[in-house]
Parts: structure tokens; sequence; C-alpha cells
């Protein structure tokens, strides 16, 4: 074997391909792309984080998707060329139940619904869910924050519970739970 293969083979030893489970460590990124520092075990052991940078379905000049998950989060990486100096974070990955948004609990087990939360519970549930209980629903601080609903019979608006509240049903329109009926 030539010294050049027989660099190329070690060179080949050493490359990670594949996916391999990360925790995200810090997500202050310095540059502002939404990159995070990210421990990766499996490849680097006990060695200190690596940045991830994120592989997104939209990004261009000031437009795209920018999700930046919190620390302790569990996420996907792969590197690039199986260099474990060029982490890429392609996608989250739930530790267990907890990890699942409560948001995403309000349809029954089975019915599409696409769910983006906060920590914090600010959150956007789209659900084929038919009648009053489906639809859209943009919700913060959640259940007990204001909220803006639209099914297929009405549109409300609310501040929280026992706050100002407008509600439309067909022709009616109905604020504060009945204080105001406008038909």
């Amino acid at each position: 074997m030539t010294a050049q293969a027989a660099a190329h083979a070690t060179a080949q030893v050493n490359q990670w391909h594949g996916l391999y489970e990360g925790v995200v460590v810090s997500a202050v990124d310095p540059t502002g792309v939404g990159r995070f520092l990210v421990r990766v075990p499996e490849v680097l052991g006990d060695d200190a984080p690596v940045w991830a940078v994120p592989l997104t379905p939209l990004a261009g000049s000031d437009c795209g998707m920018y999700v930046v998950p919190p620390p302790d989060s569990g996420v996907w990486v792969r590197f690039l060329d199986g260099d474990p100096e060029r982490a890429v974070w392609v996608g989250f990955r739930r530790g267990g139940s907890g990890d699942v948004p409560s948001a995403a609990r309000s349809a029954p087990p089975g019915v599409p619904q696409i769910v983006l939360a906060t920590p914090t519970g600010n959150g956007l549930v789209i659900s084929d869910v038919p009648g009053p209980t489906g639809g859209i629903k943009l919700q913060l601080h959640g259940e007990n924050g204001p909220f803006i609903k639209i099914n297929e019979a009405s549109i409300e608006i609310s501040c929280g519970p026992g706050l100002a509240t407008i509600q439309l049903v067909g022709p009616q329109v109905t604020v504060n739970n009945g204080a105001l009926t406008v038909l």
C-alpha cells in the first residue's frame, strides 16, 4: 500500500457518516445564523461540544424559517463529509412524552394537526378536528393566556379566561360573553 493510500484509509476510519443523537448545550450563537453548541457523545465522547449549523426547509435573503432549540433539547446531527468538526443539525428528537407540547394533546389520537410551540406556552395549532374544536388557534402563555381561534363555525378573539372576548358566529357578533350582541 502506498503512503497516499494509507493516509486515505486512515482518514476514512475517522469519518462519521450517518445520523447521531445530540444534546443542545447552548443556543447563544454569536453569528446570529441559528447555530448552537451540541454534544454528540457517540462521535465526540466527552470532548467539548461543536457548533452545529441548521438544515432548514427555507432560507434566503431576509426570509426563511428560523428555529433554535433551548438547551438540553434532543437533536439529530450529521457531519458534512463525515468530519466531526462540521456538524449539521437536521431535526429534533423527543426523549419522551414530556417533550411533546401540551397544545398537541388537544386533538384525539390519529387526527392530523400541526403544532408549533415555545417552552413558555406560546403556540400555533392547526387541527383537522371537525367542528368548533378544530381549526386554527394562536395562543399566548398557555391555556390561560390570550388567543385567536378560527374554526368552521366561528371566529373568537379573547384576552384570556374572564377577560374581554369577541365572538363572531354566522351573522352575530357577541362581546364579553353576551354583554353586547349585534345581529
